[in-house]
C-alpha cells in the first residue's frame, strides 16, 4: 500500500520538500508520495483526522502551524517538548505524535562545524516559528551566550520566558552590535 506524506503550511506552494522527498523515495524504491497541503487554521483537525484514518502516513509542518498543531496532537516528544514547536507529525499505534527535527537538523548541518562553541557569541535574528528550535540547537551545541533580536520586542520577551538564558538585543541596536557576534542565524 502506497504511503502518503505531505507538508502543511501557508503559504506553501514554494516548498521544495516534495521534490526532495520524492527523490529519496524513488532512490530507495519506496512506494510513497509527498505532496504540498495548503492549509488554514480550520483545516488542522481534518488533516490530523486523515493521519488517524490512514489516508496520510505523516506530515511535515511549517509556518504558521508549528505551534498551533500541538493542540491537535496526543503527545509531543523530545525537542518538541522543549521548544513548544512541532515540524513532524506521525501516528504511533493510536496516538498522534508531534516531534521537532529542526533542532537536530541545524546541529547536524551547520553547528557541528563550529569549534570552541563555549566561547562563541550567537545572535538569532527573528523570533518566528523556528526560533525556539534555533535557540535550543545553539544551547545544545554548547554555546553559552545566545542573543535574539526582532522588530517586535514582545516576541523576544516571550522567548526569554521559555529560555531564561537568552539575551535580548533591541532591534534598533542591531547595526551597532552585530560585529560582536561570531554566529548569526
Amino acid at each position: 500500500m502506497k504511503k502518503k506524506f505531505g507538508i502543511i503550511g501557508n503559504p506553501i506552494k514554494h516548498s521544495l520538500s516534495p521534490i526532495l522527498h520524492q527523490y529519496w523515495f524513488d532512490k530507495y524504491g519506496l512506494d510513497a508520495s509527498y505532496s504540498i497541503i495548503q492549509a488554514e487554521d480550520k483545516d488542522l483537525n481534518s488533516i490530523i483526522g486523515k493521519i488517524r484514518d490512514g489516508e496520510l502516513t505523516g506530515i511535515n509542518v511549517t509556518l504558521p502551524f508549528k505551534q498551533k498543531i500541538i493542540y491537535q496532537t496526543d503527545k509531543i516528544v523530545n525537542d518538541a517538548e522543549l521548544t513548544g514547536s512541532v515540524n513532524t507529525i506521525l501516528l504511533d499505534k493510536d496516538k498522534i505524535i508531534g516531534e521537532n527535527t529542526d533542532v537536530y537538523g541545524l546541529q547536524a548541518a551547520y553547528l557541528k562545524e563550529i569549534d570552541n562553541c563555549a566561547k562563541k557569541n550567537a545572535l538569532v535574528i527573528g523570533a518566528g516559528g523556528v526560533s525556539p528550535s534555533v535557540i535550543l540547537s545553539l544551547q545544545k551545541t554548547g554555546i553559552a551566550n545566545i542573543s535574539i533580536t526582532n522588530r517586535t520586542n514582545e516576541k523576544c520577551i516571550f522567548l526569554k520566558k521559555k529560555f531564561n538564558y537568552l539575551n535580548i538585543l533591541p532591534w534598533e541596536k542591531l547595526k551597532y552590535e552585530i560585529k560582536n557576534f561570531d554566529i548569526i542565524i
